[in-house]
């Protein structure tokens, strides 16, 4: 858990003490600890990721030499401790991977893989999330080049108007 020396709350001080010495190992406490909002601000030493809430001047999480990466990185916090929404198990007769869905609240087969790729269903946990959060995608869209956008919105409207190749 990151340090304040003066968080700004509505709690009790002595309230968050005690708090602060309970156990912090359940999910809620991870999510909650990554789940931002998060800015990018140039600084001397580069470009750091902070908590809005933090302001100018607080305590950075982060520093990237590169602005993209810091914005990536702030893009993808929220992410962390976050539930996996799919998961990889050996397909039955053990040829390839089912990929598992949690719908409400229970795992469902979502689809198959010919191969084993537990690195594949971790940046689909990743990208799932990033598309849950609307603060998330501007950040990511943000890192992105103009050259970038403007062909990804040559693809959207393609694809939207129906004249996909």
């Amino acid at each position: 858990m990151r340090s304040r020396a003066n968080p700004i709350s509505v709690f009790n001080p002595h309230f968050l003490d005690r708090l602060a010495h309970r156990d912090r190992s359940g999910s809620a406490f991870s999510e909650a600890e990554y789940a931002g909002p998060w800015t990018v601000r140039q600084r001397d030493d580069g470009f750091a990721v902070l908590r809005e809430a933090d302001g100018e001047n607080g305590e950075p999480d982060a520093v990237f030499t590169e602005r993209e990466t810091a914005l990536l990185v702030a893009a993808v916090y929220p992410t962390m401790g976050r539930e996996q929404q799919f998961q990889i198990t050996t397909a039955e007769g053990g040829v390839g991977a089912d990929v598992n869905a949690l719908v409400s609240g229970k795992l469902e087969k979502a689809g198959w893989l010919r191969h084993m790729h537990p690195e594949l269903v971790e940046a689909l946990n990743v990208v799932e999330w990033l598309l849950r959060s609307p603060a998330s995608l501007a950040l990511l869209l943000e890192a992105a080049s103009y050259e970038v956008l403007a062909r990804a919105g040559e693809i959207l409207e393609r694809r939207l108007s129906g004249r996909t190749p």
